[in-house]
């Protein structure tokens, strides 16, 4: 109205003369002027990006002939590239990757960039997944806070992790027995033509479940939401892992504010959760007026509300928004890396023995420990509560899943030898001068070479082999991090999801060894390029399984 009203008193301006046969043009002609201001603007603004570093001790590797970018060399072999850059121009260096001029920090150095909150993580990556940007074309509240307060969320949810555990275990089995059944040699193994979609369906249901609770997970339409929701993430931090043009970025951001695919999403869930909510708050009222306590549904969702005031969530959309992001951030992380695990369960079949007689081996303790605590209480007269129910003796609980040291060290090693290389982006939101005397201006790009940190020699004479029991005699755990391992930040900015996301990854791998006795590549020529593949990008051989007797 106001923008017509403008067009109005402009035409009012023109002199008669111009009026009449063009005045129907011009109405055409000057508001599609005025919507060119902002795409003008924010052209100018996208294409206005600063670079690397100013400094002129920094050197920039040049490009191979022919190239525009280094995004080829790198692509080729990153180790490599990067290897040739440290040795010929040290550890700081600039160079021209994901459209982008970037400053890349290598060794020691890393650790400043990691800890100064001079450097902003946030800015950076915005610039490359435009994250945030999903956040806000759903969430109502929070939006002045960047992802803080998804963070906090996500620190929230850990403390579940007892809670969840057993649950999900559950939720995951089944679901392995729906997608691959029991295949035993004497028929041939199941070959599963996209493995990565099978553990999206897996987990995708168990965070429903999980998250939003079995009554609300049961509709079709809640699991196909958060199915799409964990696409989204992942196609927002894939894109940022690839090379993307600065327009395509800007169009990217349009499409999030035109379309708001969140904001969609979550009132499909929040109509999904308004009658077990309604229903919720009525058996909440209920119990209140009969003076018992209410006995509370263990999911995030039913925390969520209960925090509502804490987090200043405005409605159950927006809460449903905040769930989504949650949900979706767990299923397409640990979708990406439990798919990569079987496929190094693959192309190290000596791994698969080895973790099941650990698994078995762990069960076997906790179970006569468990049986132990029983003749004692009987022994004193106490009565056995539900807690020590012989049944659930070889449940996958949090205590066996941390026992598993193998398992452990397995997993750290596949993130060690997977992890990108050139990743971890931080914006310098002033001149910073690191320890070596080097600036890095104000306004400039840095991006971490983790191949310095996760083939130091701190980690053996081996590092370009994959151990997996590097770490089992080590005391090294999958979620501690260091100087030594960047897999998920470092100090104050280290993952907050890494707990979950390893209890679960240590889940699935029990689950799967514990019920396949061999796990092969479909196609074995392509096992180095599937073990290789950077995260997010198709892997193109299938998988068998054979299972157990």
């Amino acid at each position: 109205m106001y923008i017509q009203t403008t067009i109005n008193k402009i035409l009012g301006l023109v002199p008669t003369s111009v009026k009449g046969m063009h005045i129907e043009a011009m109405k055409t002609i000057i508001p599609f002027g005025i919507g060119l201001i902002p795409v003008a603007y924010m052209t100018v603004k996208i294409f206005s990006n600063p670079g690397f570093s100013t400094d002129k001790s920094i050197p920039i590797v040049p490009l191979r002939p022919g190239d525009s970018t280094h995004d080829a060399e790198y692509s080729e072999d990153p180790d490599a590239f990067l290897k040739r850059c440290e040795e010929e121009y040290g550890p700081v260096f600039n160079i021209y990757l994901l459209n982008l001029a970037l400053t890349v920090i290598s060794g020691p150095q890393i650790r400043e960039v990691l800890t100064n909150p001079a450097f902003s993580a946030s800015d950076a990556n915005e610039e490359i997944t435009r994250i945030t940007s999903y956040f806000n074309c759903g969430r109502k509240s929070n939006r002045n806070y960047g992802n803080q307060v998804v963070q906090y969320l996500v620190r929230d949810t850990a403390h579940y992790l007892p809670v969840f555990t057993p649950k999900i275990a559950t939720l995951m089995e089944k679901g392995l027995e729906q997608e691959i059944g029991h295949c035993p040699a004497e028929k041939g193994a199941k070959i599963v033509e996209e493995p990565i979609l099978l553990i999206r369906k897996t987990v995708v249901n168990a965070m429903a479940n999980i998250f939003l609770g079995p009554e609300i997970a049961r509709d079709p339409k809640v699991i196909d939401t958060l199915f799409s929701a964990s696409i989204d993430l992942r196609r927002g931090f894939i894109t940022g892992s690839s090379r993307v043009s600065k327009w395509r970025a800007f169009l990217d951001r349009t499409h999030l504010r035109l379309f708001q695919p969140l904001m969609k999403r979550a009132q499909i869930l929040a109509e999904a959760a308004t009658p077990v909510v309604l229903e919720r708050r009525r058996l909440e009222a209920l119990a209140s007026e009969s003076g018992v306590v209410w006995e509370r549904p263990d999911d995030v969702l039913q925390s969520l509300l209960d925090s509502s005031d804490k987090y200043g969530f405005i409605d159950l959309e927006d809460v449903c928004a905040h769930a989504l992001i949650l949900a979706g951030a767990y299923a397409f992380a640990m979708t990406d890396a439990a798919t990569n695990i079987l496929y190094f369960l693959a192309a190290f079949p000596e791994c698969v023995g080895k973790l099941y007689e650990e698994l078995q081996q762990v069960l076997d303790t906790i179970q006569t420990e468990r049986e132990q605590t029983r003749q004692g209480y009987r022994a004193e007269g106490k009565p056995i509560d539900e807690a020590l129910d012989p049944a659930h003796d070889r449940d996958m609980s949090v205590e066996a899943l941390k026992r598993m040291v193998y398992m452990d060290s397995f997993l750290r090693e596949v993130f060690r030898y997977r992890i990108e290389h050139l990743r971890i982006v931080h914006r310098a939101l002033e001149d910073i001068t690191l320890s070596s005397g080097i600036v890095i201006s104000k306004g400039s790009t840095v991006i971490s070479n983790t191949r310095s940190i996760h083939q130091s020699p701190e980690h053996g004479e081996d590092t370009a082999e994959f151990r997996p029991w590097r770490y089992a005699e080590k005391r090294k755990t999958a979620t501690k991090v260091g100087p030594d391992y960047l897999v998920f930040g470092m100090g104050r900015r280290a993952c907050p999801a890494r707990f979950m996301n390893i209890q679960g990854l240590k889940m699935v791998g029990a689950l799967v060894v514990s019920k396949y006795s061999k796990i092969e590549i479909q196609d074995p020529s392509k096992t180095k390029a599937a073990l290789c593949t950077r995260i997010g990008e198709p892997i193109d051989t299938g998988l068998k399984f054979t299972s157990r007797k």
